[in-house]
């Protein structure tokens, strides 16, 4: 081996190494087992653990108004009340990118209306799509913002809106 190739397989190898070091880790790996637990929570209602993931000061916000409910206790009274009104509520995630903070989510419920709720139950089935967005800290779920088609949801039980009266 010349010199001239032993200082070229050097360099070459600096230049590999330098640049395999501006490889960015896939925030996906440390954070979609904690969007899969999350999501299973909701799907079966078992909270159990759900501390392990969720920040204590949790804030959720849902259309149409986005008013938080903080605390996770409140998340789970939320998870209680929506598997109460809809036994068989399913969220099945339809794609979801991954940053090192935040996770966009698109996704579609599934849910019979068979319980007690805000309202008597329909009995009927909703399908409904939607999307979150969740921020992370320090290893945690610290809020979600969920914005979902309230409306397609409304009509898929049954109501119907009427328009107002003139002059009302």
């Amino acid at each position: 081996m010349t010199p001239h190739t032993s200082f070229r397989t050097a360099l070459v190898l600096l230049v590999a190494l330098s640049f395999a070091g501006c490889v960015k880790p896939d925030p996906s790996v440390a954070l979609k087992p904690l969007v899969d637990r999350y999501v299973l929570a909701w799907n079966t209602g078992d909270v159990k653990g759900l501390e392990e993931i969720v920040s204590s000061d949790f804030q959720l916000r849902m259309t149409p108004g986005f008013e938080p409910t903080r605390g996770i206790d409140s998340l789970k009274s939320a998870i209680a009340y929506w598997r109460t009104a809809y036994p068989d509520f399913t969220i099945t995630l339809d794609e979801v990118i991954y940053t090192q903070s935040v996770i966009a989510a698109r996704w579609t419920i599934k849910a019979t209306n068979s319980g007690p709720g805000s309202s008597p139950p329909t009995g009927k089935t909703v399908v409904v799509p939607g999307m979150s967005l969740l921020h992370v800290a320090e290893g945690k779920l610290v809020d979600e913002w969920i914005a979902g088609n309230d409306l397609s949801w409304m009509q898929q039980l049954g109501y119907s809106f009427a328009p107002p009266q003139a002059g009302k």
